[in-house]
């Protein structure tokens, strides 16, 4: 079966993204001629394994209405729709806003997604993805604060795997390998409301 994305998803450091690991070299750690010593890495999944999305597939993706649909559509990090579906559950029995849900569960700060916006696509062309449970975070936040998000795993309510789809942005054509169905606005408020910085 041949993959769109498959050329982004051989490429070594798409599991190191997909891992947390932050490729910018003004967040890295360097030696005083700076040359990189080692890259920033924090969040993103836990044991990432190989999946394949087949035609048909939906999935969902929040993002920022500054971004737009087709900006959010160019994203790395989705979920399938059983796990919205348990995303959704638990904004409902906790009586969070689903953004917050996502960010409680996906373990994504405000530093990170505004959580305006969420999408419905279906996957049109094969595509490869890594897939995994969230890990914790700990990253500086405004004021001198600091984002700390421990993963809680091990409690069944709150282990939602997610999908890392590399090479989004760079796939040729208007909407390669996804079509959004739907779009949904979501409220800035109740994506924050609830969320404690440390």
């Amino acid at each position: 079966m041949t993959f769109v994305n498959q050329a982004a998803f051989n490429d070594p450091n798409s599991r190191r993204m997909a891992m947390g690991v932050d490729f910018r070299t003004s967040k890295a750690i360097t030696d005083p001629k700076g040359q990189v010593l080692a890259y920033a890495q924090t969040g993103g999944m836990m044991n990432p394994t190989r999946f394949e999305m087949h035609p048909g597939t939906i999935v969902f993706r929040f993002g920022s209405a500054a971004a737009r649909v087709e900006g959010v559509r160019k994203g790395t990090w989705w979920i399938e729709k059983r796990e919205f579906e348990k995303l959704l559950s638990f904004a409902q029995v906790w009586g969070i806003g689903v953004g917050m849900a996502m960010r409680a569960l996906c373990l994504v700060p405000p530093e990170w997604s505004e959580a305006t916006l969420l999408i419905r696509a279906r996957v049109t062309d094969p595509l490869l993805a890594w897939r995994g449970l969230a890990d914790s975070v700990v990253t500086p936040g405004p004021a001198g604060r600091v984002v700390s998000m421990p993963h809680h795993n091990e409690i069944s309510a709150r282990r939602l795997y997610q999908l890392f789809v590399p090479g989004m942005a760079d796939l040729p054509g208007i909407k390669p390998g996804l079509r959004v169905e739907q779009d949904y606005p979501l409220d800035a408020r109740e994506s924050l409301r609830g969320f404690i910085y440390t």
